[in-house]
């Protein structure tokens, strides 16, 4: 089965020091080929955190050297690239209807209509996408 991905669960594959690395590098090993969807939004956020010092405990990499990073992820036979279809933006806005405005609303939804449009699951830390009416998510825990 195929899993959108999310930051929380990007970022500490690719970075050891990570508190969670070692729970999502298990997760990773256990990925089949071509069953990590990755997206544009992810790959931005993933490189936005790479760079931020404060998410890299002080020591943020380059942005040549991010690049190099999402590159080697990217080309892992693991992933492979998803942009949303015609029914993205009708799940979308579904998942909006309703719900209370956060800081996370907009990015997690895109990424929840997504996985959802295209009956994929999706898998991260990240607890909140609970609140999604999801008919797969996968939660991870530390």
């Amino acid at each position: 089965m195929i899993t959108v991905a999310d930051i929380h669960v990007l970022l500490p594959i690719l970075c050891a020091p990570h508190a969670l690395h070692r729970v999502a590098w298990h997760w990773w090993e256990q990925q089949a080929d071509a069953s990590v969807g990755l997206c544009v939004l992810t790959r931005l956020g993933t490189l936005r955190m790479l760079t931020n010092a404060r998410v890299m405990d002080g020591q943020p990499v380059t942005a040549a050297q991010a690049l190099v990073v999402w590159d080697t992820l990217a080309a892992d036979p693991r992933c492979l690239w998803l942009d949303p279809d015609a029914g993205h933006e009708a799940c979308f806005r579904q998942f909006i209807a309703n719900r209370s405005v956060s800081p996370n609303l907009w990015i997690d939804t895109w990424l929840a209509a997504l996985a959802a449009a295209n009956g994929f699951r999706l898998t991260s830390f990240d607890a909140d996408f609970r609140t999604v009416a999801l008919p797969d998510f996968e939660h991870l825990r530390p």
